[in-house]
């Protein structure tokens, strides 16, 4: 038998090895492998150990190479690093990061001591541990401290969060980081051992024309880099044709376009869906990828893909772009920050829902009754009542007046508006150059979330965009027609056929946090967390789901296989890692109630991909204006000009500013704890694991 088929046989793997281990050097990887592939020993996972080492919300988790280390970060701002036989920790540090550990990896060639971090509010870290690693300690004996490490810390990326960093297999003090900012950094420790520079140049390695939310470096060659960017596309790089990130030449020299693109398989896209995963198979055939509010998707790497600048021309894949066979804009429902309730293995469809229905998705009781929930449909409401249509018309005419803004454009419509006036004998250069206005244009866009004043205009500005004509809404864009366009390439868009995509898979579901991560299992299968706390395993060539395991009480966010063995971590909103592995007495796998998930989390989705999260008190202070601007026009009869209802509100200013305080007092009781903590900062110190699926991951809500 080849090894091929012995890759998938666990009996004749072992009925082989006596006479296969002298002569073959691949029966022991042949009989790792077999125990991966086998669909009996998939269905016999179950929970192994649980590691209860954190005090917040686990977001990274990983091996290291050999498989007998895990390291893991975690919303309390500590990396732990644990013995995975014993589940004892062999180290444990406090971290300079203040918000949401994202990713974690071991750097190679280091004996494991050397462990690199990004976070939330933009900061790399890279942490090397002086002593060796001693086993048996407690806890506290785990501990150590500045004078036990090297840390190196950098905070280079211009705004936002880094979503994640990774290490160069060929190389032990060289890492990737990507972050919100559009760019991926190359730190060499040998060149720089900090930097804490407001605007720095010297580290940029790629810059994308949006966010970079997720990559991967190939594991077989090291010089190929898949990023997934916020605009839905993921771009390929070969690293020797990038700088090395040691400041040397301008901006235009450094930055080249991919060698390749894919786009999200759809002939448009109506709003962003952002890459949580992007992951090389084994073999560099395949490319993993998860995209947020979406399936995911297999894409074939032995396809030419697509260029890059085409694709952004196209219009295909720019959301803000109105065309004409969109549908008419719904008015988003509304969620709470740290409103968890659609979350979990108990969660439920709006429809699915009684009235007075208890949500036990939540560990803690919900607020009585419902209270959360009930201001959301109270605000949704108003928002789309006649007081919508008198608004928006008043709007119009003020617009008609000449007092219209133009409006910010975004990065896409300004890489349209330069493709469109680049000359078909444009230089390589100039494309560089493009890239920079591109980078240039993405940088003014530096909020990561709506800020405050942004959602206390939704009232107005949500409810005009569905009764302004198109043509005013975007005054500065042109509209794309619906028919195919071509391009220099002699490609036609939008794309009808998605020949790359060689499988996708669905019935998970990924829209609640900002990390998710999906794994291939062996040769044969694929995972994934969910939100509704379960990991989806999937049949590869099938796409049909054969396993899921219940892993977290709210939402899975990291799975992790061993490099050799048939063993899985896992990590999510619960205060804790998990390890599986498969130990049950019989092969189990419930296909009705899979299938139930399955479509409870489709509907689910759905309804998630038309909701907007913002904090408690943005929402009240909403509500409150929306009772008082109700109040006047009930008062003015409706038929008040835009002037008159103005001169009311400002007679009315102190009325309500005095509501608005005392709707601070109630956010108190509506969302204490998220009043108290800074920015979506957990506050986890004092609470006991019963406590592990409150809001503690607050900012890590998509």
């Amino acid at each position: 038998m080849t090894d091929r088929g012995l890759r998938r046989s666990v009996y004749q793997c072992i009925n082989n090895y006596p006479y296969d281990a002298a002569s073959n050097g691949n029966a022991q990887a042949n009989l790792q492998a077999s125990c991966k592939n086998s669909l009996d020993f998939v269905q016999r996972m179950n929970l192994l150990n649980t590691l209860n080492v954190h005090n917040g919300c686990v977001n990274t988790v990983n091996w290291n190479a050999s498989g007998t280390l895990i390291v893991s970060g975690s919303d309390d701002n500590h990396l732990v690093i644990t013995e995975a036989k014993s589940g004892r920790v062999a180290a444990k540090t406090k971290t300079l990061h203040k918000r949401h550990i994202f990713s974690a990896r071991f750097m190679p060639f280091t004996n494991d001591q050397a462990v690199i971090s990004c976070s939330g509010e933009g900061i790399v870290m890279h942490t090397e541990f002086l002593a060796p690693y001693v086993s048996g300690r407690s806890l506290e004996d785990a501990l150590v401290d500045d004078s036990g490490r090297n840390a190196n810390f950098f905070d280079c990326h211009a705004f936002g969060s880094t979503y994640d960093v990774q290490p160069l297999p060929d190389n032990s003090r060289t890492f990737l980081s990507c972050g919100e900012d559009g760019t991926v950094r190359c730190i060499d420790l040998r060149v720089s051992s900090s930097c804490a520079e407001s605007v720095c140049e010297k580290h940029i390695f790629i810059t994308a024309p949006c966010a970079v939310t997720a990559m991967d470096v190939a594991p077989i060659n090291h010089y190929n880099v898949a990023i997934g960017c916020s605009d839905s596309i993921v771009r390929i790089y070969d690293r020797r044709m990038l700088s090395g990130g040691t400041g040397s030449g301008t901006d235009q020299e450094r930055i080249t376009w991919p060698i390749k693109a894919y786009p999200i398989p759809m002939e448009y896209t109506r709003r962003h869906y952002r890459p949580t995963c992007v992951k090389y198979s084994a073999d560099e055939s395949e490319l993993l990828v998860s995209y947020s509010m979406e399936q995911l998707y297999l894409f074939d790497l032995q396809h030419p893909g697509y260029n890059d600048a085409e694709l952004l021309k196209s219009g295909c894949y720019t959301p803000k772009l109105r065309r004409d066979d969109d549908p008419e804009p719904q008015m988003p429902r509304l969620r709470f920050r740290g409103d968890w309730s659609d979350t979990g293995p108990n969660s439920m469809a709006t429809a699915e829902q009684g009235h007075n229905r208890l949500n036990v998705g939540q560990a803690r009781p919900p607020l009585e009754p419902g209270v959360l929930s009930r201001l959301s449909d109270e605000i949704f409401r108003m928002l789309n009542s006649q007081t919508r249509q008198t608004r928006a018309l008043n709007a119009t005419s003020n617009n008609s007046s000449g007092n219209r803004s133009t409006g910010h454009l975004s990065w896409q419509d300004a890489v349209i508006r330069t493709l469109d006036n680049r000359s078909e004998a444009t230089s390589s250069r100039n494309s560089s150059q493009l890239l920079t206005r591109v980078r240039n244009a993405a940088a003014s866009q530096t909020e990561f979330s709506q800020p405050p004043s942004a959602v206390t205009n939704l009232a107005g500005d949500a409810s005009m965009s569905a009764d302004i004509p198109e043509a005013e809404q975007l005054p500065d864009v042109k509209k794309r027609d619906t028919e195919d366009t071509g391009s220099r390439d002699g490609q036609k868009y939008p794309l009808s056929k998605f020949d790359y995509v060689k499988m996708s898979y669905n019935g998970h579901r990924n829209s609640r946090t900002m990390v998710k991560g999906a794994c291939f299992w062996g040769d044969d299968f694929i995972m994934s967390g969910s939100d509704c706390g379960h990991i989806f395993v999937w049949h590869r060539r099938t796409g049909k789901v054969v396993k899921t395991l219940l892993a977290d009480h709210r939402v899975v966010n990291r799975v992790q296989p061993h490099p050799t063995l048939p063993y899985l971590l896992s990590s999510g909103i619960d205060y804790n890692v998990k390890l599986w592995a498969p130990i049950g007495s019989t092969p189990t796998f419930d296909a009705e109630e899979t299938a139930g998930l399955i479509k409870s989390n489709e509907i689910m989705l759905v309804e998630t991909r038309d909701t907007i999260t913002v904090p408690a008190q943005i929402m009240i202070r909403i509500l409150a204006s929306l009772h008082q601007y109700r109040r006047l026009m009930h008062a003015s009869g409706g038929e008040s000009s835009t002037g008159a209802v103005n001169s009311r509100l400002r007679r009315n200013e102190t009325v309500q500013q005095e509501a608005m305080e005392t709707d601070e007092e109630v956010v108190v009781v509506v969302d204490d704890e998220d009043n108290n903590n800074d920015d979506g900062d957990n506050g986890n110190n004092d609470r006991n694991n019963s406590d592990n699926n409150d809001d503690s991951n607050n900012s890590n809500v998509t």
